[in-house]
């Protein structure tokens, strides 16, 4: 049975699907870094490394903010009149814009990988990227 995405239900449901498929895109990336060995021109610069950090922090504190300025108004307004349009629109936006950010917080990290960097400089991204993706699971208004 196919959910209205129109519907709080609906939004819930179509919201953990696409979460759910960017967190299996995350395990898939590890899959890939298995298959494709590092590059081993030379070491990965400190300051690539820092700016990649610092690029993947200001994603995941763009992404919180996101969620803090779309999700709040909307929720209080999905609690009282549950099926308002614009209300399930924002939630939408709010929580897609924060999931890509946080899978762009794994990407920087797939990338040192590919520059060459060690497993010790790619897990703190995909932690971090994994770890917001759980505590942003979309819920219920």
């Amino acid at each position: 049975m196919q959910q209205n995405p129109t519907t709080t239900q609906g939004t819930l449901a179509f919201l953990r699907i696409v979460h759910a498929a960017l967190v299996v895109s995350m395990i898939l990336y590890v899959v890939v870094m298995r298959r494709i060995p590092a590059q081993d021109v030379e070491p990965l610069s400190s300051s690539m490394l820092w700016s990649l950090g610092a690029c993947a922090a200001a994603s995941l504190a763009t992404g919180q903010g996101i969620r803090s300025r779309y999700l709040g108004p909307a929720f209080e307004t999905l609690r009282a009149k549950p099926d308002d349009p614009g209300s399930l629109l924002r939630w939408r936006q709010g929580v897609l814009i924060s999931d890509c950010l946080a899978e762009a917080a794994v990407l920087y990290g797939f990338v040192i990988h590919l520059l060459g960097g060690t497993d010790g400089e790619v897990v703190p991204f995909f932690i971090a990227g994994a770890a917001a993706m759980i505590l942003w699971w979309p819920k219920e208004p």
